[in-house]
């Protein structure tokens, strides 16, 4: 651990407070001297001139450049000999960074299914953007974080899988295997339990869930089915489904709307004509 004095600067930013730690690195709340914004510091203790250092820069490179409203912006990188600090901003409070892991904690161990569905599909929305590029591997519910208005976010998707394996593959069943993570998460916000066998179905624990997201989560989770990608589970998901429908029911009001407009507009154009 990082012994931080008063006044420990990285770069032109004063550390202030240690923060409870990632998977992969050491949080650090951070301020930065010149506009005063705060931000989360994430020291990796890496030696400079070392193949384990140009892995992590290139992995840290490569998660910089997939920028996305629900992937954790990385706004700087600041490198001393012994560490690299990776610059991130603060989407936590008074009591520090908040992870989905952390906020269903708060909840009692249970969310409501109107509240799961929503950060489901957040992450699918985020996989299915970032998959044709980079694979995360297992998503683990202290790696999505949550900001004060609601707003989920993947932290370093793909960083630790990059930095730690090399190049990254897209085969099929990684992919298979990453969504899956997300359908357990899913799981787990609804019911309070951890998706391991034998399962329970989702219905039989919740009362009055939707049916729809039930066989959502229970095809999610069959051991030899589940969503081939983030696309086809988000496609599937009850809530996305339902938004869809509206909008299309939507659609043919407003056509015939607008076509009874026209028809008033052109008999007045004759209306004045003949007058």
């Amino acid at each position: 651990m990082l012994e931080l004095l008063e006044s420990t600067h990285v770069g032109p930013y004063l550390l202030t407070r240690e923060l409870e730690p990632c998977a992969i690195a050491e949080r650090h709340l951070a301020l930065h001297q010149t506009d005063h914004s705060s931000h989360v510091a994430y020291r990796f203790g890496i030696p400079a001139r070392s193949a384990a250092r140009r892995r992590l820069e290139s992995a840290v490179a490569a998660c910089r450049a997939l920028p996305h409203d629900h992937l954790l912006a990385i706004e700087d990188v600041v490198e001393t000999d012994e560490d690299l600090w990776v610059i991130c901003p603060f989407t936590g409070d008074v009591d520090g960074v908040r992870t989905i892991g952390k906020l269903l904690r708060e909840k009692r161990g249970q969310m409501e299914p109107f509240e799961a569905a929503r950060a489901l599909e957040q992450v699918l929305e985020t996989i299915s953007f970032v998959h044709p590029k980079l694979i995360h591997g297992a998503v683990a519910m202290d790696e999505i974080l949550v900001d004060r208005h609601g707003c989920l976010l993947l932290e370093f998707y793909g960083l630790r899988r990059d930095w730690r394996k090399g190049p990254l593959t897209t085969e099929a069943e990684d992919m298979r295997d990453e969504v899956r993570s997300v359908v357990e998460i899913g799981y787990q916000l609804i019911t309070g339990l951890r998706a391991e066998e034998p399962m329970i179905p989702a219905g039989r624990l919740v009362r009055d869930l939707d049916p729809a997201l039930d066989r959502w989560l229970s095809k999610g989770l069959c051991p030899t089915g589940g969503f081939a990608t983030a696309a086809q589970a988000l496609a599937e998901l009850p809530s996305r489904l339902a938004g869809a429908h509206a909008e299309a029911e939507e659609q043919p009001r407003w056509s015939a709307w607008n076509s009874l407009g026209n028809v008033r507009s052109l008999l007045g154009r004759l209306r004045a004509t003949r007058g």
